[in-house]
């Protein structure tokens, strides 16, 4: 049975590496602490160190392939912040989102969009609403 502090220095390492933590990584460390060892050993090695890009670019890259692959608000969130954290500016982000949803569509831009307003401007409505319906044309 893991320790308390082992548990704690893998949800550290989650950190270490990624720049952030999610609920996901807090439950593996409770019910399944060998997996998120394992998570930890293979984004060190596939992550550690190699890259020629710093990391708010790494970060802008992922924004943009999240957005691109329609991700969840929640998930492009994570990485809004991150990026935020590595220096990028709002309006880097920004930019990033709107170029990356371009390409992919309405419902990608959305995603992005909304990700970026929950960090940014939570004081702001949600994209998700309807804000008015008008009259429907009968056929």
């Amino acid at each position: 049975m893991p320790t308390e502090s082992e548990k704690q220095a893998e949800r550290d390492r989650v950190i270490q590496n990624s720049g952030f933590r999610v609920g996901m990584h807090d439950f593996l460390s409770e019910v399944d602490l060998d997996a998120l060892k394992a998570r930890n050993n293979g984004w060190e090695r596939d992550h550690g160190g190699q890259s020629l890009l710093d990391r708010k670019t790494e970060e802008l890259i992922r924004i943009a392939g999240y957005v691109c692959m329609r991700n969840p608000v929640y998930h492009i969130q994570i990485h809004v912040h991150a990026a935020h954290q590595a220096g990028a500016t709002p309006e880097e982000i920004y930019s990033t989102i709107k170029m990356a949803g371009s390409w992919a569509g309405g419902t990608a831009v959305q995603n992005g969009m909304e990700a970026w307003r929950l960090v940014f401007r939570p004081d702001l409505p949600t994209i998700f609403r309807v804000s008015e319906l008008g009259p429907v044309n009968e056929i």
